[in-house]
């Protein structure tokens, strides 16, 4: 596996859980599974900055 089907997968992940945490946002683990699959996209952003930035 790649890394960019790796990192599809995470932000596929990531995006499953907003999907997931914002249909059950009326429950009390809705909005924690909304923050969760923001940070984890986040820093799935943020990783991938720091790996371009270090090749140059």
């Amino acid at each position: 596996m790649t890394l960019l089907h790796t990192t599809m997968l995470m932000l596929g992940a990531s995006c499953a859980l907003m999907l997931v945490g914002f249909s059950a946002r009326e429950s009390r683990w809705g909005p924690a599974l909304m923050m969760l699959g923001i940070v984890g996209a986040l820093l799935l952003i943020a990783y991938n900055i720091y790996e371009m930035s270090s090749v140059h």
